[in-house]
């Protein structure tokens, strides 16, 4: 009877140290089928004319710029009466900076609305460009632009991409 008992509580031991093991291999599998695919995501998009941009709608102003030969300087350091400002764009040949606005949350809106007051403060030539406006980007810039840019609007541009077309269009 002890020989069988024995039996007994070593294969019980047994049984349960391999019942844990397997149960621990499943969880970790389950873990492992069931995690989300997160695909990696750029944090930096290279513009045509060279410049590193923060987001594809960076990338999209800018490669408007650069398609219609308008000079421009990519996050300009300034001080207005004393505070440090990064703009997102300036156009040195018109003294105009251009900020886009794509982010939302009260500390970024309070940054934002001080930015513009010191815009202001500075009597800077600021455009202004909200992510509505991305809906139609080419219109809606050239818009804005034509307050203090001359554009050549005979050409017609890409929506995607902002690239001219050739007279085929």
């Amino acid at each position: 009877m002890n020989g069988t008992l024995i039996y007994i509580l070593v294969g019980g031991v047994f049984f349960i140290t391999i019942f844990i093991i397997l149960s621990y291999i499943i969880k970790k599998l389950r873990r492992y089928l069931d995690r989300k695919y997160l695909p990696e995501t750029a944090t930096s998009f290279k513009c045509i004319d060279g410049h590193i941009v923060r987001s594809k709608a960076e990338l999209i102003i800018d490669n408007f710029l650069y398609a219609h030969n308008i000079t421009h300087e990519y996050e300009r350091k300034i001080k207005v009466h004393g505070k440090p400002i990064l703009s997102d764009w300036y156009l040195p040949e018109f003294e105009v900076y251009i900020e886009y606005w794509g982010f939302y949350g009260k500390d970024y809106m309070k940054r934002k609305e001080e930015k513009i007051r010191l815009y202001k403060k500075g009597k800077l030539k600021l455009i202004s460009i909200e992510d509505i406006m991305f809906t139609n980007i080419n219109e809606n810039l050239e818009d804005l632009l034509k307050q203090y840019v001359k554009l050549n609007s005979s050409k017609k541009h890409c929506p995607n991409c902002g690239w001219t077309f050739d007279e085929r269009f």
